[in-house]
């Protein structure tokens, strides 16, 4: 379970699949992806809300828009239900499920998810920004982009695979 405050107001929040639970009032989530902002259903209500890019959440503190007015989140604790990320081993290849923290240049998950799409190939150049490849995670595409500009030097996942939070995602060898 997590604390989320809102606007000076703090909520315990868990998300269970496709319901949340917001102080003990279990709500069922529809998120429709839009070009440039998703669709929740909330508990029959809907509402648009617009993240920033993937790449640029931080996870503690998130700016978004619900219909149009800005809000901060901050999260503290876990979202959802079930146990806590591993911490991987350090030793091993990219390809075995190693964290980015262990591999140089490694690009990693920012959330448990499954790889929808990979939008380069090893040999690539890509700029910082540039979309690595669309991860879906909670039901709702995330881009990840480079955190540098680059060679993709490594791609150890492929598409459809289900990937930890931490799990390296590409390898981008710097200019």
């Amino acid at each position: 379970m997590a604390t989320v405050k809102v606007g000076g107001r703090e909520y315990n929040v868990e998300v269970r699949g496709d319901k949340v639970v917001v102080d003990g009032h279990e709500y069922e989530i529809k998120v429709r992806e839009e070009a440039a902002f998703s669709t929740v259903s909330a508990g029959g209500v809907q509402y648009r809300v617009q993240l920033p890019p993937a790449g640029e959440r931080d996870t503690s503190s998130l700016a978004v828009q619900v219909d149009y007015r800005p809000f901060t989140v901050a999260i503290e604790g876990r979202l959802t239900t079930g146990p806590a990320p591993r911490e991987r081993k350090a030793s091993g290849p990219a390809g075995g499920g190693a964290t980015a923290a262990a591999v140089k240049g490694g690009v990693a998950a920012q959330i448990a998810g499954r790889v929808l799409a990979i939008k380069v190939k090893v040999g690539d150049t890509v700029a910082k920004g540039d979309v690595l490849l669309l991860l879906e995670a909670m039901k709702m595409e995330n881009e990840i982009k480079a955190p540098e500009s680059g060679i993709v030097k490594d791609i150890p996942v492929a598409e459809g695979t289900r990937v930890t939070e931490g799990q390296v995602l590409a390898v981008i060898e710097p200019d």
